[in-house]
């Protein structure tokens, strides 16, 4: 069944070799090695040992006499060690990183071109991007690949099949997005062209269009 309209100029096809998504980035508690942690724990021992230090010569400073003097050490310690540890623990606690949807290295291999009521095979390579400090990069899990048709060569372009394809791992460490589509018998236009959507995003701009060269029929 035909799905809406979508616009994808034929003269205005995007091939771009990488893409971000424009959906708002999610966060997640960043995970640490345990060296890390250990670290982090024994900075917070001496910043705690250091307050409590500053506590203890503000007792010592109540015994009156030459004693007072503990508390010009002890105020200082305290106010400024326990400060340390309490935002130390509250950074730790709120750390986040963004997850950042991406593909580099891009490309679409859609064969010799598109035969009206023939399987069309389309496979799209990429790759995950490196990421940034405090973000982690992620493929996007579902790809929604289009068949458009174009009733005119400056129409906007018609959905008439659409297929998902799920994210695949290939032996050299690059990922595969497959699927096969199919003009229905009978569709005719002077101009064909596919559409590739983040699945997760139906609203936001496509991947990449690319232009079909049309084969006669066999």
């Amino acid at each position: 069944m035909p799905q809406p309209s979508f616009p994808a100029p034929p003269f205005d096809a995007q091939s771009p070799t990488a893409w971000t998504s424009a959906m708002p980035q999610a966060t997640e508690r960043a995970s640490k090695p345990a060296a890390d942690w250990l670290a982090w724990l024994v900075a917070l021992a001496v910043l705690v040992f250091m307050a409590v230090f500053g506590l203890q010569a503000m007792r010592w400073s109540l015994a009156g006499g030459w004693h007072w003097l503990w508390m010009l050490v002890g105020l200082p310690f305290f106010g400024v060690f326990s400060v340390l540890a309490v935002t130390a623990v509250a950074t730790r606690l709120r750390e986040r990183r963004r997850v950042r949807v991406a593909l580099e290295n891009m490309s679409l291999e859609r064969g010799e071109g598109l035969r009206v009521g023939e399987p069309l095979e389309l496979r799209l390579r990429a790759t995950v991007p490196a990421a940034q400090e405090g973000e982690r990069t992620v493929a996007p899990q579902r790809i929604a690949m289009r068949l458009m048709l174009h009733r005119t060569l400056d129409a906007v372009g018609e959905c008439c099949c659409e297929a998902i394809a799920s994210r695949e791992e290939t032996r050299d460490g690059r990922l595969l997005y497959e699927c096969e589509l199919r003009a229905d018998p009978g569709l005719d236009a002077p101009q064909w062209s596919v559409e590739l959507r983040d699945a997760a995003d139906d609203t936001g701009a496509p991947i990449l269009t690319a232009a079909l060269r049309r084969l006669p029929a066999r």
